[in-house]
């Protein structure tokens, strides 16, 4: 009886004849696994994966390989790590983070090929699959002093910048620019106006002012050439399909912003750009650590329907009370299309468009699907659209002061001018609205100065909707 229990325990420990294959032949699965994945972790494609999943001791390995195909695709890449004969604009950007620590190879690089940009960096992204690369980022970029970039690429002129590398791990940033053009200035670790921007916010107590000239687009003379030359910060508020619309659209120039938080396109392009694990930040053109005094910034001046309409007619392109949602869409894309460098908008007339609610958050709803800013120019007292923009989210603010209602009276005018200044000091900011007059032209070249003098700072409005944001509290804004 014994001896059977011994053989029953005997027989429970050990495994079935029939279970001997299965086992063995779940071993020989688990060896050929682990020999695949071995095999697989060595190629190019495996290693590239396994970057992406976070083994940062492969980054030199993949970073190698995309460095050895970009010297086979692009002739005048240089490759491999900074070296001293390496061009002045060559750099090598930090990643402390790694272990073991490692760096981006940024690069500047000529390319002689008739192929559009756009066609430069697919053919890219065909050539880095084959070792598990991809292009992280691709943006094109105009030149210093060309103003944002055009919605239709500018083949020679524009640079174009390329991040490669694996998902999260970019190993290379480079800036490609046309053979027999001017080879770019970059600035590796800056942005377009870094400088500016760490000036703008030294003093953040200071009282800004913000000054909109309307009306741009009707004429071209001595007054607008005198404005366009003012040394001090300037809005232009253009109309569009007038005959001089575009010629001043185009004045436009740099601004004073932070590389991420800035208004618009530049912002939402950083994010996703970080978010893709891109880290480089670049700025184009020397960097001369002064804060310009001739900055222009475009807005589009949008006509609305007046209380005084028919008699006052705004326009065939003009946002009229109970125009449909779309419709206005339509108007404005229109708009947008003929006006390059549009950073938001303000109302030309509109003191009866303004106070209608319905037509105001149907416009507002359009601006915020176009990451613009809206400002109020306070055409009436019963002005609903500041408050309909808020409601939707756009950036906005307020006109205080139009400083040329009797554009003939300089004393008036510069009475204006410091009730404006006045009113920035009280309230921490202010926005003062005028027009293309001589007179006014008059006022503000010998004004401005004495102002400065006085501790104001005038800004654009994109500039100053960014100093805001830094200061993080809200402007005391005008009842009426």
């Amino acid at each position: 009886m014994a001896a059977a229990r011994r053989r029953s325990r005997r027989s429970a420990k050990q495994p079935p004849a029939h279970r001997w294959p299965l086992l063995l032949g779940l071993l020989v699965l688990v060896a050929v696994v682990g020999v695949s994945v071995l095999v697989w972790s060595r190629t190019e494609r495996g290693q590239a994966t396994l970057l992406h999943m976070g083994a940062d001791a492969l980054y030199g390995q993949v970073q190698a390989r995309v460095d050895s195909l970009l010297v086979a695709t692009l002739p005048a890449y240089q490759g491999g790590p900074l070296a001293a004969s390496a061009a002045p604009d060559s750099y090598d950007w930090p990643l402390p983070d790694r272990d073991p620590p490692a760096a981006i190879r940024c690069r500047v690089v000529a390319i002689d090929r008739p192929d559009s940009w756009w066609q430069v960096q697919d053919d890219l992204a065909r050539r880095l699959r084959a070792v598990g690369a991809r292009v992280l980022w691709g943006e094109r970029l105009p030149p210093p002093g060309a103003g944002p970039r055009a919605a239709t690429p500018h083949e020679r002129r524009d640079v174009l910048r390329l991040d490669v590398g694996v998902t999260g791990r970019a190993t290379h940033t480079l800036l490609l620019y046309r053979e027999g053009t001017r080879r770019p200035e970059v600035r590796w670790g800056g942005d377009p106006a870094s400088a500016a921007w760490r000036e703008l916010v030294g003093d953040l107590d200071a009282p800004l002012v913000a000054i909109v000239i309307d009306d741009w687009g009707y004429r071209s003379d001595a007054t607008t050439s005198g404005l366009v030359a003012l040394p001090a910060p300037l809005t232009m508020a253009v109309l569009p399909g007038q005959a001089y619309s575009r010629k001043f659209a185009l004045e436009a120039t740099e601004l004073a912003l932070p590389a991420v938080g800035a208004q618009g396109d530049d912002a939402l392009a950083a994010r996703r750009r970080l978010a893709s694990g891109t880290p480089v930040t670049l700025g184009l053109g020397a960097d001369s650590g002064a804060l310009d005094p001739r900055r222009r910034e475009v807005m589009l001046h949008l006509p609305m329907q007046s209380v005084h309409y028919p008699d006052v007619d705004p326009g065939q392109a003009a946002v009229m009370v109970g125009m449909p949602r779309e419709e206005i869409a339509a108007l404005l894309d229109r708009a947008l299309a003929s006006l390059p460098n549009v950073r938001g908008v303000n109302n030309h007339q509109g003191s009866a468009a303004t106070a209608d609610e319905a037509t105001m958050t149907a416009l507002m709803e359009v601006i915020a699907g176009r990451d613009l800013y809206f400002l109020d120019s306070l055409t009436s007292s019963a002005s609903v659209a500041h408050d309909r923009a808020r409601a939707a989210g756009v950036p906005t603010l307020r006109n205080r002061v139009f400083l040329d209602n009797d554009h003939e009276d300089p004393a008036s005018i510069r009475e204006r001018l410091h009730r404006l200044a006045r009113a920035a000091r009280a309230t921490g900011a202010a926005v003062g609205i005028g027009h293309p007059h001589p007179r006014t032209l008059q006022v503000l070249q010998r004004e401005i100065p004495a102002l400065q003098a006085d501790g104001v700072r005038f800004v654009t409005v994109s500039e100053l909707l960014a100093l805001l944001d830094e200061r993080g509290r809200a402007v005391v804004e005008p009842t009426g």
